[in-house]
C-alpha cells in the first residue's frame, strides 16, 4: 500500500473500545511469543481495557494519534508530558508512551513517520527531551529507537503477570 493512504487523526473518547482492542492486538503480537499466556492475559486489563483507554483519551496531558489504512486501524502512538521520572534530564520532558503498529504494517516507513510526528510536537511544544521505556530484549525497537537518536538513560523493572523483566529508560533531545 502506498504510504500516502495513511490517515493520521486524534484519538477520541469515542475510540475507547477501538484502542483497547488495537492495543492488545499490537501488544500481543509483539511480546506474545516471548512470554508465558497466563502473564500475558494478566497484563491485558491493567493497561488495555475499554474504561482505561476511555479514561487516558480524556487526560490533558496526553494525546493519542490513530493511525488508518482504508479507515481500518493499523497503529498508535500514544504522548504525555505529564511527570517524568528521575532518570530523565531536560526540560518539559514529552514521552512517547506507546508506538505500537499491527506486524503487517513494520517495515513499510510508518514508524519512523510517527516518530517524526512526535519529535516535531515536541519541537512545536517547546519540550527539550522525548523519553520513552523499551523493553531490554526487543532488539527491533531497540535498533529503531537508536536510529532515531535515542541513548540509554537507565533502566526499570517492567512487571508482566508475575514476571519482572528489564525496561531501559531512553532519551534524546529535541
Amino acid at each position: 500500500m502506498n504510504e500516502d493512504k495513511f490517515t493520521f487523526r486524534p484519538g477520541t473518547p469515542e475510540d475507547a473500545d477501538m484502542l483497547a482492542d488495537l492495543g492488545w492486538r499490537t501488544f500481543e503480537e509483539a511480546f506474545g511469543s516471548y512470554n508465558n499466556p497466563e502473564d500475558m492475559l494478566a497484563y491485558k486489563p491493567t493497561m488495555y481495557s475499554p474504561e482505561l483507554q476511555a479514561e487516558e483519551l480524556t487526560e490533558d496531558v496526553t494525546e493519542f494519534i490513530i493511525v488508518e489504512a482504508d479507515e481500518v486501524p493499523i497503529a498508535y502512538m500514544k504522548l504525555n508530558w505529564d511527570e517524568a521520572p528521575e532518570k530523565i534530564r531536560g526540560r518539559r520532558p514529552m514521552q512517547i508512551s506507546r508506538l505500537f503498529l499491527l506486524q503487517k504494517w513494520v517495515g513499510k516507513g510508518l514508524g519512523d513517520r510517527l516518530m517524526q510526528m512526535a519529535l516535531e510536537r515536541a519541537k512545536r511544544r517547546g519540550h527539550q527531551v522525548v523519553w520513552l521505556t523499551v523493553w531490554s530484549k526487543n532488539e527491533r525497537a531497540l535498533r529503531f529507537y537508536h536510529k532515531h537518536g535515542f541513548r540509554k538513560v537507565g533502566e526499570l523493572d517492567f512487571y508482566l503477570g508475575t514476571e519482572v523483566q528489564l525496561d531501559y529508560y531512553m532519551q534524546r533531545e529535541v
